[in-house]
């Protein structure tokens, strides 16, 4: 079975995500870890995996999102995280897509983020948009605090990039994007990288692969990065499958 490493059910698309999980086993799917981005959401996923036993949660402040941060935010997040059901703090990054970011501020906020994986002790989902270089330099900076390790969620940086994060321990996870026409380069990636380093995930309800495109993302769906990938590698599904749930439950810990 499949783990979807990476999913949002507390998405208000979704009208609940009761019916999403009560699927998890005809959708071959063993566990989904749900992904906090901001105090809402990081109790909201938290709720989710406290009262179902397949699912569990990470929490933290999205970089688009570190201006929401309040005073008692980061004392409620590590009190989350001391919980079995909450395996790592994220999605947390940088993100420099749109033309008003305020720079600085999100990174004042992933150093706060990067202090509650410190504390947490956990592993950390890292989110990276157009911010390639600053974000290395500041994993690099910082690495002694990811004692647990992590993950760069829905890669989209350079093989080059991806092969330095591995060098330093971490995981590189895959969303539908490279089931897309136009994802050419990362065939390149995916063969560069060892096997015991690859994820996969949905990111839902965003990135359907096809046939969904345009669609809602489900956790369902993260069978075609699984297909993907091992047409890439030309290997089975089923080594696919038993290689990306070994390494997540090696990362995440569950």
């Amino acid at each position: 079975m499949l783990i979807d490493t990476h999913a949002h059910l507390t998405d208000e698309r979704y009208g609940g995500c009761g019916g999403i999980i009560a699927n998890m086993k005809s959708d071959n799917l063993e566990k989904i870890i749900t992904v906090g981005f901001d105090m809402e959401s990081s109790d909201g996923a938290y709720e989710i995996a406290k009262n179902n036993a397949d699912v569990y949660c990470a929490v933290g402040f999205h970089p688009c999102d570190v201006k929401k941060i309040k005073d008692g935010d980061l004392d409620r997040l590590l009190e989350i995280s001391r919980s079995d059901k909450c395996v790592a703090i994220g999605e947390i990054g940088l993100d420099y897509h749109y033309d008003d970011t305020d720079k600085r501020a999100q990174k004042k906020g992933l150093s706060q983020m990067f202090e509650l994986v410190e504390a947490a002790d956990l592993p950390a989902v890292f989110h990276i948009r157009d911010a390639d270089g600053d974000m290395l330099a500041a994993v690099k900076e910082n690495i002694s605090k990811f004692k647990k390790g992590g993950v760069v969620h829905c890669f989209s940086g350079s093989k080059e990039t991806a092969l330095e994060y591995v060098d330093m321990g971490f995981y590189i996870s895959f969303t539908g994007v490279i089931t897309f026409r136009n994802a050419a380069k990362f065939p390149d990636i995916i063969r560069a990288l060892p096997k015991d380093r690859i994820l996969v995930e949905t990111d839902c309800p965003f990135l359907a692969p096809p046939p969904h495109r345009g669609e809602l993302n489900y956790p369902a769906y993260v069978r075609y990065q699984a297909e993907k990938i091992a047409e890439i590698l030309g290997v089975g599904f089923d080594e696919v499958e038993k290689t990306t749930t070994e390494n997540a439950h090696r990362l995440f810990g569950f």
